[in-house]
């Protein structure tokens, strides 16, 4: 009987494994559309779909020195390469709380589209100031650890405190930078200033056609989809 009980709820494991895994991400990322998981990506999705029920902020990198413009200030003679979609979620208001997930293991607040002049996505850029334990953002980097296990490797420390852990395969490109150690911030919450966690965690993804069309060089200025390399990392002491 025993025996009979285990089999019957792995079982039912099982088959709740294979139905979380069949659930699509919405079409549209809104505050009521429930949460987006990057995870499931394809960078295929329709650009117009994704903003038509919320607001967005788009930039455009343009011109031989890539420079970032937003919409409104474009010129006639501005040569633009890349559009930038911002989902600004300012105190949980606009998209509420964790509008972005990542499989279930982490959760951010904020997310950037790179695309094309067409609106083809070739990466994205999530951001949190997140208010739980560190732990927690070391489990997610383990997990993506275990997710990218035949990837190419790299992990360096860099100005600021910060880390950067990169996978590198065929089909994409996996960058996360975190602080190394748990931060705190000042915020204006119901009239009173409270000292808060906020420890910075940003990750990025970048496509297939991201590497295939040599995108790198033209955001090796942009601070939200630049890849780290050696002249950001600290300099190891002899």
């Amino acid at each position: 009987m025993i025996t009979k009980t285990i089999i019957l709820n792995l079982l039912l494991l099982l088959t709740s494994c294979a139905r979380s895994q069949d659930v699509k991400n919405p079409e549209n990322i809104c505050k009521d559309c429930g949460s987006f998981d990057l995870a499931k990506m394809s960078f295929n999705e329709n650009i117009s779909d994704l903003i038509s029920k919320t607001e967005v902020w788009k930039t455009a990198i343009v011109n031989n020195n890539n420079e970032e413009k937003e919409i409104e200030a474009l010129l006639k003679s501005d040569t633009i390469k890349l559009y930038k979609y911002h989902f600004s979620n300012q105190q949980n208001k606009v998209l509420g709380k964790r509008p972005f997930n990542y499989n279930n293991q982490f959760f951010f607040n904020g997310l950037v589209l790179l695309t094309d002049k067409n609106d083809k996505i070739y990466a994205y850029e999530a951001i949190n100031f997140y208010d739980g334990k560190m732990s927690e953002i070391i489990g997610f980097i383990n997990y993506l650890k275990k997710e990218n296990k035949i990837a190419d490797f790299r992990q360096n420390k860099m100005y600021g405190d910060l880390s950067v852990y990169q996978w590198q395969s065929e089909s994409k490109i996996v960058q996360i930078v975190s602080d190394n150690s748990e931060g705190t911030e000042e915020r204006m919450i119901n009239g009173k200033t409270s000292v808060i966690k906020s420890t910075y965690v940003k990750l990025n993804v970048y496509s297939q056609s991201f590497m295939e069309k040599a995108i790198e060089k033209l955001v090796q200025k942009d601070t939200g989809f630049v890849i780290y390399n050696e002249k950001h990392y600290q300099k190891k002491s002899l």
